[in-house]
């Protein structure tokens, strides 16, 4: 049985459906031509944004309840949970600030000429 090289894995697969930057090219490099085509192909990369920013929102919504849930069962045992309230906080404001970076490219793209 042959085995494929392509398969990279679930971890990998997750960083494709969720984080937005590997469809765009640098724009700030080359001549003027190579920069003109990158912007111009970012531009037209710029309609997958929406969706991932909605994916992202509802991921941040679950945290976010989940921290709220975690930190209310664990309001009389501080010690227990601790772990993963932090982890739910952490990781809501690490997506928090990925939603943020995600509308501001979109906005940039679709707005900026």
């Amino acid at each position: 049985m042959e085995t494929n090289n392509d398969d990279r894995g679930l971890l990998y697969l997750l960083y494709l459906y969720l984080i937005p930057f590997w469809l765009f090219r640098d724009a700030s490099r080359g001549d003027f031509l190579l920069r003109e085509q990158n912007y111009r192909y970012n531009r037209e990369q710029r309609k997958y944004l929406p969706g991932y920013l909605l994916k992202w929102t509802v991921l941040c919504a679950l945290l976010l309840t989940s921290y709220q849930f975690v930190h209310a069962l664990g309001a009389g045992y501080p010690s227990v949970l601790w772990a993963v309230e932090m982890f739910a906080g952490i990781s809501f404001a690490i997506g928090a600030a990925l939603m943020a970076n995600i509308a501001a490219i979109w906005g940039y793209l679709t707005f900026v000429d």
